[in-house]
């Protein structure tokens, strides 16, 4: 019976092999794996590892796609023997680094080939030069605690779990008030062009590249395959989550309002997310919980949060002497990186003048509760942009967004709906869920954040620098390869 059911299995898997290699995408897993191996190529759907790729990804639809194979790199010279054969193929192709970008194709593909950066770990430090160097494939916890032991830190996420190509798109941390973008960091990055070339892109060379890089996104110029970033020295925080219920909706949405209009102290950081859950309130508000993570670099915050703790809370964790590791890992019902289903997102930009912050919350709420039933869980999440951050990107030599001076916000909207639901009834849903966010516009002369962005935004778009953005789109991907053969943000 054993032996029945292995050979059954055996015949299955080579059967879904010979498949996937009658088309592009098998023609180039072929290739690939004659030059570098069938370890470090995942043919088979049965085979572990390409489950475990196929499968992880914040937004679970991401995973109907089947790869024709997923290929594992050790270095940029295998990224650029797969892409040369990709290429060669007429295959298309997708890089995955953390999976947690809810676009479709952003880092999924369909009958081709995926390259899962998992086995690209590697990272040191400099003490010399304070530099940092690291690979796409570990998450930021990962990279936050191997930099702890020097007493430094990367600029990156706020999550642990999220992968690397979140700095690509801007990146936005706990300590964006001191030190910019995640991209503001970046001191000269390795890049797998469309073509297969292996390049640096740094201020002096191939500068115009380095642009781009610098919040512009990934799989739109090359393929990043090491980070050297300029590291800050880091020490211990006073963090924790302030939880709330609906009854101090109001107030949390006055203190937020307030923190980020007035607060001039660049060491303070506040995350501030509303969530609501489908089951019916019963009028007694157990469908919504306000999660406030407050984050101070040093011991003693002094009254930076004093605007969130005069309000009476459920709970209260936040304590000193948290290391940054921690404070990207504090215990949270903050959904957006542990939960792992059908979820999308919508972001935001606004003006702190007037009642935009307002208006947001409250066709929020009236959107949540009017479609009770066709979400899990929706959440609105409002990030303060400091004048600190502004001024820190701009000393250090700006980025794609170029943003203009804070205070202002981004809100992010994040939507997560049953699995299973179907088609017509989910394309409802979102496009319910995106009238919602359309019905507050965003500012004009504000750039929205590309990390958090529904494709159909167009952030680029927002940016005052797109016009040379498709310039160097043209330049480095002059026949259209990534264009056409990978997904990822649009210059038309």
């Amino acid at each position: 019976m054993f032996l029945s059911l292995a050979l059954s299995a055996v015949a299955v898997s080579s059967a879904a092999t010979l498949a996937v290699r009658a088309d592009a995408g098998g023609t180039a897993c072929t290739a690939i794996a004659s030059t570098l191996g069938d370890a470090q190529v995942a043919v088979s759907p049965l085979d572990a590892s390409y489950i475990d790729s196929r499968h992880d990804y914040w937004n679970a639809r991401q995973s109907k796609y089947r790869p024709s194979c997923v290929v594992y790199p050790k270095s940029s010279q295998d990224v650029s023997v797969a892409i040369r054969a990709i290429r060669a193929s007429g295959s298309r192709f997708a890089i995955k680094a953390g999976g947690h970008s809810p676009n479709n194709f952003f880092s999924s593909v369909d009958r081709g080939v995926l390259i899962d950066f998992k086995s690209m770990t590697g990272k040191s430090y400099d003490a010399a030069t304070t530099l940092a160097t690291y690979e796409p494939g570990s998450n930021w916890g990962q990279l936050y605690e191997f930099y702890q032991q020097y007493g430094r830190t990367v600029m990156g996420g706020r999550l642990s779990g999220v992968g690397t190509g979140l700095a690509l798109g801007g990146g936005l941390s706990y300590l964006a008030p001191q030190y910019g973008m995640a991209c503001d960091s970046f001191k000269d990055l390795e890049v797998v062009l469309p073509n297969g070339t292996i390049t640096t892109a740094s201020a002096t060379s191939n500068p115009d590249l380095f642009f781009g890089l610098r919040g512009g996104g990934g799989n739109a110029f090359g393929i990043v395959t090491r980070y050297t970033v300029q590291s800050h020295l880091v020490g211990k925080f006073y963090a924790g989550t302030l939880i709330y219920v609906l009854d101090h909706a109001q107030k949390v949405l006055e203190a937020t309002r307030d923190f980020i209009k007035y607060n001039t102290d660049p060491k303070a950081s506040v995350l501030v997310t509303y969530e609501t859950l489908t089951t019916p309130d019963l009028l007694l508000n157990l469908d919504e919980v306000i999660v406030v993570f407050i984050v101070y670099d040093g011991a003693d915050p002094g009254a930076a949060f004093r605007n969130f703790t005069q309000i009476p809370r459920l709970i209260d964790t936040s304590m000193p002497n948290k290391t940054y590791k921690e404070v990207a890992e504090m215990p949270i019902p903050y959904t957006a990186e542990i939960s792992r289903a059908d979820n999308f997102f919508r972001i935001g930009a606004h003006r702190i003048e007037g009642n935009a912050y307002r208006e947001v919350y409250d066709r929020y709420a009236a959107w949540a509760d009017a479609h009770k039933g066709l979400y899990v869980y929706v959440s609105l999440n409002f990030y303060p942009v400091a004048r600190s951050m502004t001024d820190a990107s701009r000393a250090r030599g700006g980025n794609v967004m170029q943003m203009p001076d804070g205070p202002w916000f981004w809100v992010n909207y994040i939507l997560s709906t049953p699995p299973g639901m179907l088609p017509d009834l989910y394309d409802k849903v979102q496009a319910s869920f995106r009238a919602m966010v359309e019905a507050t516009p965003s500012a004009t002369g504000l750039p929205l954040f590309l990390n958090e962005a529904a494709v159909d935004q167009r952030p680029l778009a927002s940016f005052p620098t797109y016009r040379r953005l498709q310039q160097i789109k043209r330049e480095y991907d002059a026949d259209g390869f990534f264009t056409n053969k990978t997904g990822g943000w649009t210059f038309d």
